[in-house]
Order: C-alpha cells, then sequence, then structure tokens
C-alpha cells in the first residue's frame, strides 16, 4: 500500500470511529431524555424527588477513591428507585445472572456489562452515603430505542413506556414524606458538581479499574 493510500484509509477509519463515538453518545442522551421525560411528566406521584446524572464519591473494594456515576434516582412515598437507561437498536440476550448481555444487529454483534449488575454498584453507593439498604431499593433498567428482546426479560428490566405503570404498581405508603426529603438532601449533599471536570475524573477511575482487570 502507498503512503498516499494508507493516509486515506487512515482518514475513512476516523471519521468512521468518530461517527460511531458521536452517535453512541447522542444515544446515551436520547435514552436518558426519554426516561427523565417520562418521569417528570407523566408521573402521578404529588411528592416525589428526581435526580439525574448523580455522580457519587465511593471507596471501592480495592480502597481505592473513585466515583459512581448513576442515571436517575427517583424517590417517592413509593420507594427509591434506581434507573439505569439503555438505548439500543436490534435484538437483545439477557439473563439475570450474566455479567455481560449481548446486541445483534445486522451487521455485527456486540457485549456490554450487563445493567443490572452495573446498577447494583450504583445502589451499594447510595446506601453509602444515605444509609438506606440496597435490599430496600429498586433495581431498574429502562430500554429506550427499538431493541426486542430475544430471551426473557429479567425482573426490573422495562421498556421505558412501560416505567410509570411499573412504579405505580408500588404501594404509596414505603416512605413518608420526610423521608423523601431526607434520603434526597443526603444525595444532593454528597454529589459532585455537574461538570466536564466531574465526568473526566469518571472517566479516569473507570480507566484505571480497566487496565488493572486487564494487567
Amino acid at each position: 500500500m502507498d503512503y498516499i493510500s494508507f493516509l486515506f484509509v487512515g482518514l475513512v477509519v476516523g471519521v468512521y470511529l468518530t461517527k460511531k463515538y458521536q452517535m453512541n453518545k447522542y444515544a446515551v442522551h436520547i435514552g436518558e431524555q426519554i426516561v427523565n421525560d417520562v418521569l417528570q411528566l407523566s408521573l402521578s406521584d404529588k411528592c416525589y424527588a428526581l435526580l439525574s446524572n448523580l455522580t457519587l464519591p465511593i471507596i471501592d473494594k480495592d480502597n481505592q477513591n473513585g466515583t459512581s456515576q448513576i442515571d436517575h434516582v427517583l424517590i417517592t412515598t413509593r420507594g427509591l428507585f434506581v434507573i439505569e437507561t439503555k438505548y439500543y437498536r436490534g435484538s437483545i440476550v439477557a439473563s439475570v445472572d450474566s455479567n455481560v448481555w449481548y446486541q445483534y444487529t445486522h451487521f455485527d454483534k456486540h457485549s456490554f456489562q450487563n445493567p443490572l449488575l452495573q446498577n447494583y454498584s450504583h445502589m451499594k453507593a447510595i446506601e453509602s452515603v444515605t444509609g438506606y439498604p440496597t435490599h430496600l431499593m429498586h433495581n431498574v433498567v429502562s430500554f429506550s430505542g427499538n431493541a426486542d428482546f430475544k430471551s426473557e426479560r429479567p425482573p426490573g428490566v422495562l421498556n421505558c413506556n412501560e416505567l410509570k405503570a411499573y412504579i405505580e404498581s408500588f404501594s404509596t405508603d414505603v416512605l413518608s414524606i420526610n423521608d423523601v426529603y431526607t434520603l434526597a438532601g443526603k444525595l444532593q449533599v454528597h454529589r459532585l458538581s455537574e461538570t466536564p471536570e466531574t465526568d473526566k475524573r469518571h472517566i479516569a477511575y473507570l480507566n484505571s479499574k480497566h487496565n488493572k482487570k486487564a494487567a
């Protein structure tokens, strides 16, 4: 391959990867915004607190300072719901106990971390700053996009249009109004600022954990 051809191939690959990154980032934003709209515009509860894009400081199992970034925490008198959003197309094969799930499209096969396990780590972060136990929280994964499950959906895994009915299926006497305000206040006190620096810190932490596992 001559030098000009090499540069052309490199340019094409670079443009493709850049567009793919931008599309993935856009898809994540759209998925989170859909859930945010569902909760803010259609939830009938009069007393609730919705905290989105919540970053909490943690000390992980390796005694390393890190961060946990949570899509949504909904606190109502029905309970505390920790919501992970996913925006996928194609077919999804999932199992509640598997470390990874799979997405199949016409073009490729893609694996991703089991979002229920991912979300459980978020629940532990919430427990560490509020004292509210994880076994009383609701682990929820909300899928938007046109993803179709080819396996049985695990409990707590919903399409975004099912989210409102799922939340409202729980009794309204789980938490008092004072509990709602207290839990929300504790999370607000401990949350890190929503800034690019916070996002960079979180990405750096994830990269360090990934590199440690690969070593």
